[in-house]
């Protein structure tokens, strides 16, 4: 049973650094707002002290608040929905780089309620090679982990879970992958909406380039060539598309501020070392890298100004770390 999971390795290993360019499977478009939202914070993690920490910046008052901090756990994932203040991380002990394929081991899923300042344990795990987590809509958060079967040798697990936004259990599925058969189980990511929140501009991909159309003028529109979509965001004043991209020639990763009405990119972002961003109400914000340093932006794009460079220990991350 040891050799035949010591065979499969490389090919884990391959398939783990690639999922993060599979295409998305679920659609945001539910995600719509019914005006612009009051920025008011955010999350982020922060290392200190060799332990990966929860963080809320408040940005009213320019102040930080520490959520969660362990001697024994790191937070390596946070994913916040700003419309119904609900918060869900995840925590891991360690990376155990003795097995095989490194398990994430002592995982944990919590809720955090940043109006009440209640913090619930929801779910403990067991070692898991995979484990990631996106919001499907407003109402339902899932979280995803991969791990070895413990019978069959070359069987993957991949286990699913729905919540809602108070930490209620919606609904949940295992499913069995024979990585000899069927291969290892591919990455879902939140697929981005094509149509904007007002439904007068659609984006079209042809090849490696973005075009974005639209529909009053019945009129398209080329933005990007030669660039890899990661993500869209539609921003909710509808002025702006924010775009996730790679640059294929050079392999960085840049976000670009397309403007629907003057159609033309009015602001690009070549910071090393981006790696998340999150749009709340007219604000951009992403994490880059300054210096070696781990930072975090917040750019309002409606005034076209850069408000604040924020950083808390050693580094922060805006929504994930590895332990790798």
């Amino acid at each position: 049973m040891k050799m035949i999971r010591f065979c499969l390795i490389v090919f884990i290993v391959f398939v783990l650094s690639c999922n993060n360019k599979e295409n998305n499977n679920f659609n945001s478009e539910d995600l719509n707002y019914e005006k612009v939202q009051r920025f008011t914070g955010f999350y982020f993690i922060s290392e200190f002290g060799g332990k990966f920490n929860l963080i809320y910046y408040d940005f009213i008052e320019d102040t930080i608040k520490k959520i969660f901090f362990s001697k024994s756990e790191n937070v390596i994932e946070v994913e916040s929905n700003f419309l119904n203040n609900s918060t869900f991380f995840i925590t891991a002990k360690r990376l155990n780089q003795r097995t095989y394929i490194p398990e994430y081991e002592g995982i944990k899923l919590y809720h955090y309620d940043l109006n009440t300042s209640k913090l619930s344990l929801i779910n403990n795990f067991s070692p898991s090679i995979e484990i990631y987590s996106f919001w499907i809509d407003i109402n339902r958060y899932k979280i995803i982990r991969v791990y070895f079967d413990d019978i069959v040798a070359s069987y993957i697990n991949k286990h699913s879970l729905i919540y809602n936004p108070f930490g209620k259990l919606l609904s949940e599925e295992n499913q069995i992958f024979d990585l000899i058969k069927s291969g290892y189980p591919v990455r879902e990511f939140i697929k981005f909406s094509e149509n904007s929140i007002d439904k007068r501009f659609k984006a079209i991909f042809t090849n490696d380039s973005l075009l974005v159309f639209s529909k009053e003028k019945n009129k398209f529109h080329p933005v990007l060539e030669r660039k890899k979509i990661i993500d869209l965001i539609w921003t909710e004043n509808n002025k702006y598309l924010i775009i996730h991209y790679e640059n294929t020639s050079t392999g960085d990763i840049n976000i670009s501020i397309y403007d629907l009405i003057k159609n033309k990119i009015v602001r690009n972002f070549d910071n090393k070392g981006i790696k998340n961003f999150i749009c709340i109400g007219n604000y951009l914000i992403f994490d880059y890298t300054d210096n070696g340093v781990q930072k975090i932006s917040i750019f309002n794009f409606d005034k076209m100004l850069n408000v604040d460079n924020i950083f808390f220990g050693k580094n922060s991350y805006l929504k994930k770390v590895s332990l790798r």
